[in-house]
């Protein structure tokens, strides 16, 4: 069976404050670098195509799928969609995923084109809101290009269109497994079920292998000199009040999505804070994410 996937990657981002979504990082990875991770491991010989910027992936990963921009550039995800049914091979089933949903999983993308295939209609699962996930589907590729035909014009036009007198085959999924995130609220949802759950897919910071800028994954290693000094400081300090490798990849972390945001924090500063709150308050059960939280909160606060 052939499958094409497309992974939308071409809004304006003008709730995330402009920041391009699919480009920020969520624990060691990009937004994108993890969708199109997913991918290849629901379906590793699928056919994988970008509508819009490749932003955010290796340059590794970029040579690996195949690239396209809708007609007029930001004119939408339906028109995303057409763009890359043009550019793309035929094939049985095409997957539809947007560029801001980095926790789907692999085995749902394969629930879903079993559902397509076997039902010869759209497959989808239900978000958190109880409505249809439009935009984590899977569809017969010749129906995909039969509907977009029909509609015609896509430009700034729903992609709810596609669905419009079709019967939609459901997939059980965890709702939170399917939300996507618009403003920096949703993102830190997101990012504390991460922490919270250990989705993190970077592997050890400090394997060469698992990790690194150029890694297939898309993770990115803590440095060795970050690590050191680390261990230095660990030597004058209590047992217990140093930060653990993991904890030290998510400060760094955080430090880097403050830096690429629109937000005139101190990316340094930042992190010091978190740093020392974390230590201050771990004691009392306070979690990493909740003391990078607070630091945040904080300095947005002071600012206003």
């Amino acid at each position: 069976m052939s499958i094409t996937a497309m992974i939308l990657s071409g809004g304006r981002s003008r709730r995330f404050g402009g920041v391009h979504k699919p480009g920020v990082r969520l624990g060691g990875q990009t937004v994108i670098s993890r969708i199109l991770g997913t991918v290849r491991q629901a379906v590793p010989e699928a056919e994988v195509w970008v509508a819009g910027t490749t932003d955010g992936l290796t340059d590794a990963e970029v040579d690996s799928v195949g690239s396209v921009r809708e007609e007029p550039e930001f004119s939408g995800p339906l028109a995303g969609i057409e763009a890359a049914s043009r550019a793309m091979d035929d094939s049985e089933v095409t997957v539809i995923l947007a560029g801001d949903m980095p926790l789907v999983r692999p085995d749902h993308l394969r629930a879903l084109i079993v559902a397509s295939r076997e039902s010869g209609q759209p497959a989808a699962g239900v978000d958190d809101r109880g409505k249809l996930q439009y935009l984590c589907t899977a569809w017969p590729t010749a129906l995909l290009r039969r509907r977009l035909a029909d509609i015609g014009l896509t430009q700034d036009r729903a992609v709810k269109l596609l669905f419009s007198g079709l019967e939609v085959a459901p997939v059980d999924v965890d709702p939170a497994e399917i939300v996507d995130f618009d403003t920096r609220e949703e993102y830190e949802r997101v990012a504390r079920r991460i922490w919270a759950t250990g989705a993190d897919t970077a592997g050890d910071p400090r394997d060469g292998t698992a990790a690194g800028a150029d890694a297939p994954g898309g993770a990115r290693a803590v440095p060795e000199q970050v690590l050191r000094m680390r261990d230095l400081a660990a030597a004058e300090l209590p047992e217990g009040a140093w930060m653990t490798d993991d904890e030290v990849a998510a400060v760094l972390e955080f430090a880097s999505h403050v830096k690429h945001s629109d937000s005139s924090l101190s990316p340094v500063v930042a992190a010091f804070l978190a740093g020392r709150l974390h230590a201050a308050t771990r004691e009392g059960g306070a979690s990493l994410a909740e003391a990078l939280a607070h630091v945040e909160g904080t300095l947005t606060r002071s600012q206003g």
